[in-house]
């Protein structure tokens, strides 16, 4: 029977991975406040290094930068924005942090530009 190991790259680029996610402050958002804060940081870094795990350590680096960033923007948002905020974060597991921002940013113009 064959073991199965993993390379010494693939093991180090995954302890970057697990090291940059250990460091992530905790930021609420009103979709994710159900959601513990370990399961938001585990949740950015998986789909961090199933999106950027091609382009190594310092893509997954980059990626989990923004998605934190994003999630630390969508909990300063007014509560006027609350509707919004709610709506575009539901699939947020799916889509991440960053593309919940970009609705919430897109959804808020289109609502201001219909009152002017």
């Amino acid at each position: 029977m064959r073991t199965v190991t993993t390379s010494g790259i693939g093991s180090w680029a995954l302890l970057c991975i697990l090291l940059a996610g250990a460091g992530l402050p905790a930021f609420p958002v009103s979709a994710a406040n159900d959601v513990k804060e370990e399961e938001l940081r585990a949740d950015i870094v998986y789909r961090c290094y199933n999106v950027m795990g091609e382009f190594g350590a310092s893509g997954v680096d980059s990626c989990v930068k923004a998605e934190q960033s994003a999630m630390q923007a969508l909990s300063e948002y007014p509560p006027a924005a609350g509707e919004i905020v709610q709506r575009c974060t539901r699939q947020v597991q799916i889509t991440g942090w960053e593309w919940a921002k970009s609705c919430v940013d897109k959804d808020i113009a289109a609502r201001d530009m219909k009152k002017d």
